[in-house]
């Protein structure tokens, strides 16, 4: 009689197992609302490596073109031909402006085949001449977005922007080509 009435008592309630299931679905319902969150960072993630990528070899290709360029026009081109992009490498004339949310067209943006939106300037410095000579200055930037710039207007106002200023020397440049 003794040992039916300690087996009847072992075991678990129904109220038991079902507080343990609540708090198992709990803690599995938390680690599933990880995964978005997770996604999103990687996904974000993977854009600013691209926007960062794409940055460093517009910057690389103008150090290495303003060595051997004479003129903005000759540095804007063999910028160009460094950058082998796909499709080819654009300038923007608007030297550097930044595109107004206010208009409803087209903000200038170009796309490079990475997924990547920019827009690249070069502005010549007009007033140097007389501290270097026959030298030119002229400075570059860049507007780069992992967003779509066509879709979101306010992309290219929140990109990341890079600039840098290059000398240019045509006597030095000249006599190296």
């Amino acid at each position: 009689m003794r040992l039916s009435r300690s087996l009847a008592r072992a075991g678990f309630s129904l109220i038991e197992v079902n507080m343990a299931i609540f708090v198992l679905a709990g803690g599995a319902l938390a680690l599933l609302g990880l995964f978005p969150v997770g996604l999103r960072d990687s996904l974000a993630a993977r854009q600013e490596m691209r926007v960062a990528a794409f940055a460093d070899r517009f910057v690389g290709a103008a150090k290495i073109a303003a060595v051997e360029a004479t003129d903005v026009n000759d540095l804007k081109s063999l910028i160009a031909d460094y950058m082998d992009t796909s499709p080819g490498f654009q300038w923007n004339e608007d030297a550097g402006e930044r595109p107004s949310t206010s208009s409803n067209g087209d903000l200038g943006s170009h796309k490079d085949d990475s997924g990547v939106y920019y827009r690249a300037w070069a502005i010549e410095e007009t007033d140097v001449s007389n501290f270097f000579d026959d030298k030119k200055i002229v400075t570059l930037g860049i507007l780069v977005t992992g967003e779509n710039a066509d879709q979101n207007k306010r992309a290219l106002l929140s990109a990341a922007n890079y600039g840098l200023r290059v000398i240019l020397d045509p006597a030095a440049n000249g006599a190296a080509n």
